[in-house]
């Protein structure tokens, strides 16, 4: 069996207090995007999980993490042999880690016939990562507490130019939070979604989550990925960001004739992909 597996990007993201478990309270808007991994399962007397990256150690694979949250439930499932063809750039902000654990539970959810609701793949994939319940709807989702309370957002559509801009900078996730203990975090978390979504559609991109907190920390550290947004907003973005704590930066553009000039004049120094929302 061979699922796609999907990445994302965050529209804005907030992050709030510090909740009682570790992990901090956000909000932010995630838009799922066809750049795609490839998950392939096979039934097999031996469990194992391998990406062709080589950079990933199995036991700390989120599709290991899956397969182990799926049989805690369903003891009596065979072992499977997993296989992940990486395009996704991998600590990026994009999301493919979560969303290849993601990939595993539907996939194994289908292999197996176990008849799952999407509310119950969700709450399984929440014990993956913050991120990886996203992917069970994908498409647009408004979310909150950890990133894994959802709410889905339809007919919005942003402009279906979007480039990525990965400069091969790894970020620690768990650095950057460390980084916004020692600043005011947005404790007000009464977002104003439909104002947020109004904005949205007229692609004006004005309220205030739009900004994404953790750029203060990254641009700081790393002047170059702060230039990155600012040479894609000089080509004609409607908005860029950082997407999650980053490196990867991207760019919502009305016209593919500005992104593909953009990308012209940033691939030849970093790794960049057209891609669309889905």
């Amino acid at each position: 069996m061979e699922i796609k597996s999907t990445s994302k990007i965050n529209i804005g993201l907030h992050v709030h207090n510090r909740r009682s478990d570790g992990f901090h309270n956000i909000s932010t808007l995630f838009q799922e995007i066809n750049l795609c991994d490839t998950v392939e399962i096979i039934e097999d007397k031996i469990f194992s999980c391998n990406t062709d990256c080589g950079t990933i150690i199995e036991k700390n694979n989120f599709g290991t993490k899956a397969f182990n949250v799926l049989k805690a439930k369903y003891p009596k499932i065979p072992n499977v042999r997993i296989s992940i063809k990486k395009i996704i750039p991998t600590k990026a902000g994009l999301g493919g880690g979560s969303s290849n654990g993601t990939a595993v539970i539907v996939g194994l959810n289908d292999l197996f016939k176990l008849k799952l609701s999407n509310k119950e793949l969700s709450e399984m994939a929440s014990k993956v990562s913050s991120d990886s319940a996203f992917f069970v709807n994908g498409g647009m989702q408004f979310g909150t507490s950890r990133g894994e309370r959802l709410d889905i957002i339809q007919n919005i559509q942003i402009p279906k130019h979007i480039l990525l801009v990965h400069p091969g900078i790894k970020i620690s996730t768990k650095e950057a939070f460390n980084h916004l203990k020692n600043h005011l975090l947005n404790e007000d978390m009464d977002i104003n979604l439909s104002q947020l979504l109004r904005e949205l559609n007229n692609y004006t991109f004005d309220s205030k989550l739009f900004k994404n907190d953790f750029e203060m920390y990254v641009f700081k550290t790393h002047p170059e990925i702060g230039a990155i947004k600012l040479k894609i907003l000089d080509f004609g973005a409607k908005y860029a960001s950082l997407s999650g704590t980053g490196s990867t930066v991207f760019g919502i553009f009305s016209s593919k004739k500005d992104l593909l000039k953009a990308q012209s004049f940033l691939s030849p120094q970093y790794s960049t992909y057209y891609v669309n929302p889905i």
